[in-house]
C-alpha cells in the first residue's frame, strides 16, 4: 500500500469527483507531485492508465523522477526502454510523451494525467480522452498557464458539468524557503509573475488583441486570394514566423500558423509546403534582418514561387495597429485554434517588450497584403518567381 501525503490545494485537487481535473498553479507549487498523486491514487482502481509530458526531456527529467520518489515502495517493475512501470497489485503505468500525439491512439486506458498541458495540443487531449476505456475513465491535466489557450477555455471560462479546477499559487508550496519566493518574484515583470507564481492566465493590459476580438469560423471552401507572410529569425534562437491568410469578401480567415524554427533550408521548405498545400497566390516576406539571404533562400526552395520581399518603413506596432483594429470590426475569423500565434497576439506589449513577435509580424505581413492594400507600412522591393 502506497502512503500518500497532500497538503491545501493539493488535497483539494485529490479529492476532487470531477470526472476531468485541472491543477492550475504557479512554478514550484507542487503541481507534479499533485499529479503523481493522483496517479498513484487511479492505478489502485483501474489496471491500466497513462502519464504524459509535452515531451521526451520533460518525461524523463521531470515527472519519472517525481514519480520513482513517490512510488517507491508500489512499483513491481519499472522499465526504462519501454516506459512502463508494473505495479505490485498488478496494474500497469504507462509513461509517453506528445511529441508525436498520433502514436498515443493505440492505448487502452482507465485513466490518464498530463503534466504542464498548457504546452501540448487541444487536439492531444481530445485523443486521449478518447483513449479512456476502461473504468473508471478520468482525466486530469497539471500545469502552469501559457497565455490563454484551451485550457483557459474548458476548464475556466466555459467548463463543463464534468470539469472542475482547482488554483494554486507559488507560495502555497509549505515546503519552498521564503527566500527562494523572493528570488523568483524579482526575477519577473508583473505580469508575467502573476501567470508564472500566481498561477493567473492573463493577457498584457497594453497589447493590440483582445482574447474578445479573435473570433472562430471555419473558411469557405472558395477562397478570393490566400497568403503566406514570413517573418524571417533575425538569427539566435528566434523562431521564423510563417501565418497563411486567406480572404472572402471583406473577410479574412487564418488558415495555418506553421511558424518554426530551423535551417534557412527547413524553413524554407515549409513556406513552400503551405503555399502549395493551401494552393497560394503569394508569399510575402520581410527582408529586413535577412537582407538577400531571405530571397536566395527562397528561390533555392522553388525558384517560381511568387515571393514579395519587403523592408518595414515604420514601426511593429504601427504595422500592427490597424491589423488589429479588422480584428476589433469582426472582419478577422481564425479557422482553427492557433495556441501560440494567439497567445503571442495578447500577451505582445509593444511599450514594454523588446521581443519580436515573429508569428504576430507574419501575420501582419499577410493581412496588410490581403486586407488593407496599404503601401505605408511597408517598401517592396521586388518580387521573384512571378514569370
Amino acid at each position: 500500500m502506497i502512503e500518500i501525503t497532500a497538503t491545501g490545494p493539493q488535497y483539494e485537487f485529490l479529492r476532487s469527483p470531477a470526472r476531468y481535473r485541472a491543477f492550475v498553479a504557479g512554478v514550484g507549487s507542487g503541481k507534479t507531485y499533485a499529479g503523481v498523486l493522483a496517479s498513484l491514487v487511479a492505478c489502485q482502481q483501474a489496471e491500466r492508465g497513462a502519464i504524459v509530458a509535452p515531451t521526451y526531456p520533460m518525461l524523463k527529467d521531470v515527472v519519472l523522477p517525481t514519480f520513482r520518489e513517490l512510488a517507491e515502495d508500489g512499483i513491481d517493475t519499472l522499465n526504462k526502454a519501454d516506459l512502463y512501470a508494473d505495479m505490485g497489485n498488478g496494474n500497469r503505468i504507462l509513461f509517453r510523451s506528445a511529441d508525436k500525439p498520433e502514436r498515443l491512439r493505440g492505448m487502452n486506458l482507465g485513466w490518464c494525467w498530463v503534466d504542464e498541458a498548457a504546452l501540448i495540443d487541444e487536439e492531444t487531449w481530445d485523443i486521449l480522452l478518447g483513449r479512456l476505456r476502461l473504468d473508471p475513465g478520468r482525466a486530469w491535466l497539471t500545469t502552469t498557464p501559457k497565455g490563454h489557450n484551451w485550457v483557459y477555455d474548458r476548464f475556466v471560462a466555459d467548463p463543463g458539468d464534468e470539469h472542475e479546477t482547482v488554483r494554486a499559487s507559488t507560495s502555497d508550496n509549505p515546503h519552498l524557503p521564503e527566500d527562494y519566493i523572493k528570488s523568483l518574484e524579482e526575477q519577473y515583470t508583473e505580469k508575467f509573475r502573476r501567470q508564472e507564481l500566481g498561477g493567473e492566465f492573463i493577457e498584457a493590459e497594453g497589447a493590440l488583441w483582445s482574447w474578445d476580438h479573435i473570433g472562430r469560423e471555419e473558411a469557405p471552401e472558395s477562397l478570393d486570394r490566400i497568403v503566406v507572410g514570413v517573418d524571417p529569425a533575425g538569427g539566435g534562437p528566434d523562431e521564423v514566423g510563417i501565418v497563411a491568410v486567406g480572404k472572402a469578401g471583406e473577410r479574412a480567415y487564418v488558415l495555418r500558423d506553421a511558424s518554426m524554427k530551423g535551417s534557412p533550408s527547413a524553413w524554407a521548405d515549409a513556406v513552400v509546403n503551405v503555399y502549395n498545400d493551401l494552393s497560394a497566390d503569394r508569399v510575402v516576406a520581410e527582408r529586413n534582418f535577412g537582407g538577400d539571404m531571405v530571397e536566395s533562400t527562397l528561390r533555392t526552395a522553388d525558384r517560381n514561387l511568387p515571393v514579395e520581399v519587403i523592408s518595414a518603413s515604420r514601426g511593429k506596432q504601427q504595422r500592427a495597429e490597424p491589423v488589429a483594429a479588422l480584428y476589433e470590426q469582426g472582419k478577422v475569423s481564425h479557422a482553427g485554434r492557433y495556441d501560440e500565434l494567439e497567445t503571442q497576439m495578447t500577451t505582445w506589449d509593444p511599450a514594454e517588450s523588446d521581443e519580436s513577435p515573429d508569428r504576430v509580424d507574419a501575420l501582419v505581413w499577410a493581412m496588410h497584403e490581403l486586407m488593407l492594400g496599404d503601401p505605408s507600412p511597408v517598401d517592396a522591393d521586388h518580387v521573384i518567381g512571378l514569370n
